[in-house]
């Protein structure tokens, strides 16, 4: 049971209460001293965790966006919670906000990229993403925060979540409050992801493939909830990358030959004129290598990414302040 409450806390609000309705923790009850989420406090609870020394805060951005015919569409807004959660709790004393469900340039919407007419997701534009990560910010300092943490599971809105820091961080630092864009939340990880993938010989890259796949399998509460059984044999279309040659273009750009990632190497097709008729059912890459004990590895990589940078922000302003 232990284990099972332990998934259940990791969930989105609304999965969380749908499960707990369903039965699976009618045999236990909440104690709001175990849980890092904002959401599931009372304006009381918070205000007496602040006072205890709770001032770190992480604002996280998920995304509702299609994934291929297995994978359910809020797969970012699951996985970014459920990295956050285990984050704060590793580093103590944090508070996980509200995931913010919506992105930019989630696949499916913008006609400029492929499978333009897929259902489901939910996107905003840059500039108004960015005022709600301002907004966001905003409602974090005031409410007694001293160290606020950005931090997003999709590609697009990155750059906007580094401009809000840094707009904000200047904004607030004279009140004493800090805002801060954690990078390897994101960046790092698909990059340390890939790495595990290839070292282990398996599919790299691709969207909805090997890591939200995995990921998911270790995470769901329920078989099915969040991956339906279709993941082992679902069509799919090629990254249009090799293992070979995506570690060609790594090591190309960490010798300072080619640019920085943007979003992924190596998770999107590449243009071959030759190249089979698409699929088009939302999915690039292969997922069916996936396990939950390869998810429990890439979920660890992100924790373990964030914690680190993490610290390493901190004790970088607090090592300026004590100047």
């Amino acid at each position: 049971m232990k284990k099972t409450l332990g998934f259940v806390m990791a969930m989105p609000l609304v999965a969380s209460m749908a499960f707990a309705q369903s039965g699976g923790a009618s045999r236990a009850s909440f104690n709001p001293n175990e849980t890092v989420d904002l959401e599931l406090l009372t304006h009381t609870e918070l205000t007496q965790r602040i006072n205890d020394g709770w001032t770190s805060v992480f604002v996280v951005t998920g995304g509702t966006e299609e994934r291929g015919p297995h994978d359910v569409l809020g797969g970012h807004n699951i996985l970014a919670k459920s990295h956050a959660t285990m984050a704060a709790k590793k580093l103590g004393k944090t508070i996980v906000a509200p995931v913010l469900p919506f992105a930019v340039n989630a696949t499916g919407l913008n006609a400029s990229r492929e499978m333009a007419d897929q259902p489901g997701p939910i996107q905003l534009p840059a500039d108004v993403f960015k005022q709600i990560q301002l907004a966001m910010i905003d409602s974090m300092a005031r409410s007694g925060f001293k160290d606020i943490f950005l931090m997003g599971d999709h590609g697009g809105g990155q750059p906007q979540m580094k401009e809000a820091a840094e707009e904000m961080d200047k904004k607030w630092a004279p009140k004493g409050v800090h805002v801060y864009y954690v990078s390897d939340f994101y960046n790092k990880t698909h990059d340390d992801v890939d790495m595990y993938l290839y070292s282990h010989k398996l599919p790299i890259g691709g969207h909805g493939a090997m890591m939200e796949t995995s990921e998911m399998l270790y995470l769901e509460p329920l078989p099915g909830m969040y991956v339906r059984p279709s993941y082992k044999t679902v069509p799919f279309d090629a990254t249009g990358q090799t293992p070979e040659q995506w570690k060609a273009a790594r090591d190309a750009r960490d010798h300072g030959e080619t640019p920085q990632r943007g979003g992924g190497a190596g998770r999107g097709r590449a243009n071959d004129p030759n190249a089979p008729p698409r699929v088009n059912n939302g999915l690039t890459g292969d997922p069916h290598p996936s396990t939950k004990e390869i998810g429990k590895d890439l979920v660890d990589i992100t924790v373990n990414n964030t914690v680190s940078e993490v610290k390493k922000l901190l004790a970088q302003t607090r090592g300026k302040t004590s100047q």
